[in-house]
């Protein structure tokens, strides 16, 4: 049997790869994009810089820049993704939309085709499967100054139409977004309710990410401030402040957040959580985000929701009580007593957590 030469693996190996993968360039005005993507975006960067500007091996090229803008000169980030990241880039490039409205107007848009890897002497092709791939995502993208594509192969103009009306259809509006996630976090505390804690903490995800709030892990990445920073005209919020109705979805999804780790006994989880609110309150105040002050500093009863705030106090002392620390425990309890002052359940803890004198 004639041996395979190390040459012909080689090839077969080669065009396995490239079946398997193809990249994307991207090249913008600003020097932290790449960083801003991978961030909070999650977008996995292949290489960056020099080496990116050195890159052959992309079937797209995509490039931003603001024509006429005064404020950039004319210098050009570059990095390489994976095709299958395109949704987190566009993703990540509509929530900086959301939260810098005023951006996008400025901003033009050019997707360039290529071919690395056919000879120049053939006709060059991109399978339309993958053009479609390549396209699909930039429905998340609105509002541009300009879009232009072009490339050889040229693209498919069926497939750049879809592009095009996809991206002309705008923003779910806030009074959606919100309604979406006040859905979904019913949903989640149907299952809390019937024992299904992981099912309920799965859908409070998605709550959160219904109103551009990420969760990644301990990592939080709140998006789009100026898309709900205004008056709501569809029910049943209407004549509310966006922003003041997503923050009371933010505080319930905490409180019930913490009770489905109290639930699964996952102290640790419950704390964190609860934790992370409570320093946030506190630091609004100007307190220690430690310890904060008084129960009566800290108490802010005058908030919309004052008494969610009161069970999360709450709930976050039973996690320091379930992580055997009464005293930061006694500590939270006095504020939960403040906020819930009818509540029994919360006086029965400050009895149980209570210091035994002799």
């Amino acid at each position: 049997m004639k041996p395979i030469s190390g040459r012909l693996i080689y090839n077969e190996a080669r065009r396995v790869f490239r079946d398997l993968n193809a990249f994307v360039r991207i090249q913008t005005p600003w020097p932290d994009a790449p960083d801003h993507v991978f961030r909070e975006g999650y977008v996995p960067i292949i290489v960056k810089g020099p080496k990116a500007g050195s890159f052959k091996n992309h079937v797209l090229n995509i490039s931003i820049d603001a024509p006429g803008h005064y404020e950039l000169d004319g210098s050009e980030e570059k990095f390489v993704i994976h095709v299958d990241d395109m949704g987190k880039f566009c993703r990540s490039w509509m929530y900086s939309d959301l939260s810098h409205p005023p951006l996008n107007p400025h901003l033009r848009l050019t997707l360039t085709f290529r071919d690395p890897y056919t000879p120049e002497y053939e006709e060059k092709r991109i399978p339309r499967a993958l053009q479609q791939k390549l396209l699909s995502s930039f429905w998340q993208v609105k509002n541009l100054r300009d879009v232009v594509v072009e490339g050889d192969p040229k693209p498919y103009p069926t497939l750049v139409k879809e592009m095009r009306e996809a991206m002309d259809v705008p923003h779910r509006s806030p009074e959606k977004c919100l309604l979406e996630a006040t859905e979904l976090k019913d949903k989640g505390n149907k299952l809390l309710t019937s024992g299904n804690y992981a099912g309920a903490l799965e859908l409070y995800r998605q709550a959160w990410l219904a109103m551009h709030v990420v969760i990644v892990g301990h990592e939080r990445h709140i998006h789009g401030e100026a898309f709900f920073n205004r008056q709501l005209t569809e029910p049943p919020w209407k004549d509310q402040h966006g922003g003041n109705v997503r923050l009371t979805l933010r505080i319930i999804l905490v409180a019930n957040t913490v009770l489905a780790y109290l639930n699964m006994e996952n102290w640790a989880e419950a704390k964190f959580w609860g934790m992370r609110t409570i320093k946030i309150m506190r630091t609004s105040l100007g307190l220690s985000e430690e310890d904060g002050g008084n129960p009566e500093e800290e108490a802010m009863t005058s908030f919309p929701a004052a008494a969610t705030l009161g069970k999360i106090y709450y709930r976050t002392a039973l996690a320091w009580k379930g992580l055997d620390d009464k005293s930061e425990a006694r500590r939270l309890l006095r504020v939960a007593a403040i906020y819930l002052p009818n509540d029994e359940k919360v006086q029965q803890e400050i009895a149980a957590c209570a210091l035994r004198l002799g």
